[in-house]
């Protein structure tokens, strides 16, 4: 009631106009392998030795936030192909300057019991998304290697069935398939975290329907930056965030900062060039030295390195149910827009910072 209320004071996103990126004869192949569900194979010994390997090197990097991030990095670098590992890369990097926020800029808008809630449900998202995706990338990376397709291992890592006919697909004629892979792994994704983490009720009731949240999403607060480096310069890009509850919205998210990421040279190229020479520490002073500080200073805005303020977690294991139903439409996902939302960032993002300045000052003044 009170969202309703406050949605009412700010404009809905513009929907843009979509482009199809799976053709007919891809729809036909793809319907067709998902309506022959095939039963989870006996492994032979090599099978379980990569299985294991995959799972093991997974669990090693899925450590906190950092860890992650800078996986996701590292597999693009050697993998350039997989389009989806760089845009996971950036988004992870927001997940990590989010966790740090909760002890620094956030922290005296949020109570002890709010930041820890916080905290538990982005680390939660972030690592449950890595677990599932990343498998996926590394034996991707192995069929590459081997020059044989090992993507009938994917149910014995848990991966949703919507997900082994797109890799199929993708490693038969990657060179034409790339925006399609990366779209399919954001909606797989998404649906992924729709189930495991969005409609949890205590998620739903702690978080995403609270207060604190909703102001900081209606106010333009949770932007997602790709910072750019232009020439030593860094210019941010991205988008304000808006309507994360929505499963069908923050797959347009997705789609949306992925076509800023690879459908703009200067952008690809200056947030490669960012990556390359920052690597992430989960302190906002990683691209933004002049306004934060990972030090406490009474000159910049403090933001500490991630793993300073929060410890790792331990995640106990997640019970998992395929999401995907083959009987139900899915093939409106496919699409990418033709323009986006997402765009320049650092004017928004500044005066986002003013804001929670503002806010954070008059939280002071408050008895």
């Amino acid at each position: 009631m009170v969202r309703k209320w406050l949605a009412s004071f700010f404009p809905s996103p513009k929907k843009h106009e979509e482009i199809q990126i799976v053709s007919l004869h891809d729809r036909l192949q793809l319907n067709k392998k998902w309506q022959k569900k095939a039963p989870v194979s006996t492994l032979t010994s090599q099978e379980t030795t990569i299985v294991q390997t995959i799972l093991k090197e997974t669990s090693r990097l899925n450590l906190n936030n950092v860890t992650r991030t800078r996986a996701y990095w590292s597999l693009y670098r050697r993998t350039p192909e997989l389009h989806w590992a760089f845009l996971a890369h950036m988004v992870s990097r927001n997940a990590g300057w989010n966790m740090a926020d909760l002890k620094s800029i956030l922290n005296q808008l949020l109570s002890y019991d709010q930041t820890a809630v916080f905290f538990r449900f982005l680390e939660k998202a972030n690592h449950l998304i890595f677990e599932d995706a990343y498998p996926q990338l590394l034996l991707y990376e192995k069929s590459k290697k081997d020059r044989k397709d090992w993507s009938y291992l994917l149910p014995h890592f848990g991966v949703s069935s919507f997900m082994t006919p797109i890799w199929e697909l993708f490693i038969e004629q990657k060179s034409h398939e790339r925006d399609l892979l990366a779209v399919a792994l954001i909606i797989n994704e998404q649906h992924f975290l729709e189930k495991q983490v969005m409609e949890n009720v205590f998620f739903q009731e702690k978080v995403i329907q609270s207060f604190s949240f909703q102001m900081q999403e209606l106010l333009g607060l949770t932007h997602i930056l790709f910072p750019s480096d232009q020439s030593g310069r860094i210019a941010l890009f991205g988008l304000s965030v808006q309507q994360f509850s929505s499963l069908a919205s923050r797959i347009d998210i997705g789609k949306s900062l992925y076509t800023l990421l690879f459908k703009s040279t200067d952008v690809l190229e200056g947030s490669s060039a960012f990556a390359e020479k920052n690597p992430h520490t989960g302190s906002r002073a990683d691209y933004y030295p002049d306004l934060f500080t990972a030090q406490k200073t009474p000159l910049k805005l403090y933001s500490p390195p991630l793993t300073s303020v929060w410890p790792n977690q331990i995640h106990p294991p997640e019970k998992r149910k395929d999401w995907f139903n083959p009987e139900k439409e899915i093939f409106h996902f496919f699409s990418l827009p033709k323009a986006t939302s997402a765009g320049p960032m650092s004017e928004k993002h500044l005066a986002a910072m003013i804001k929670l300045s503002g806010l954070n000052h008059l939280h002071k003044l408050i008895p």
